[in-house]
């Protein structure tokens, strides 16, 4: 078993209710509502703000070139996609101005304050703990809908689906999971109880972000 993997088996049941929530079946399922849709998008927007400060902040938590420049990629990976995202909300009816306009919620303050504050308090390895559960999340969930064949033909949300269950976007994820074991390792057991909890909480944070969606708060 592998250092992720052990981190999702501790982090039950909070995992599977992340993976399989109620927002990612009726997204398979193309029944999910379109305005809890947009209300995803449009925070999805801000997250993705608070995202990219979290690798921007992982580049000056390095401690050498190689592991710098995993997170400028990512971070560049990101920067290069907001027009594609600002495009992709404008299929759903967002105009550009409605995300700027648009006020945080509550759960995407709690979940992104909480990552930052992982990587201010502690070192590369918090961070990436906190960082994880969405990276490598997204595309177990893309997994678990298409393993499952629960889309369906004509899904208005196909597009979201295709995008996670990409093999770019699959060998993206599995390249960050390998990053953030390396920098386990070597860690000790208390050190290790310390990721697992960051893991499990960053994994609840992601439970929370999805109930926003279908609670429109």
């Amino acid at each position: 078993m592998t250092i992720t993997q052990e981190l999702i088996k501790n982090s039950q049941p909070y995992w599977d209710n992340y993976i399989k929530h109620e927002f990612v079946q009726e997204l398979a399922q193309g029944t999910l509502k379109l305005e809890n849709f947009q209300h995803y998008l449009k925070q999805d927007y801000i997250y993705l703000f608070h995202y990219s400060r979290a690798f921007a902040l992982a580049m000056y938590k390095s401690e050498n070139f190689e592991q710098m420049n995993f997170s400028r990629q990512a971070l560049n990976s990101i920067l290069d996609e907001i027009q594609l995202h600002i495009n992709y909300c404008k299929e759903f009816k967002i105009d550009e101005n409605l995300l700027y306009e648009q006020k945080e919620s509550p759960a995407c303050i709690a979940y992104t304050r909480y990552v930052l504050d992982c990587g201010l308090s502690g070192g590369l390895t918090e961070l990436y703990a906190g960082l994880i559960p969405c990276f490598l999340g997204y595309a177990k969930v893309a997994d678990f809908i298409t393993q499952n064949n629960l889309s369906v033909t004509n899904n208005p949300y196909q597009s979201w689906i295709n995008m996670y269950s990409s093999k770019e976007y699959q060998d993206s994820a599995n390249d960050a999971t390998h990053f953030f074991e390396e920098l386990c390792k070597n860690l000790s057991k208390i050190q290790m109880e310390k990721i697992q909890d960051i893991f499990t909480t960053a994994t609840r944070m992601e439970i929370s972000f999805w109930q926003m969606g279908l609670d429109l708060s």
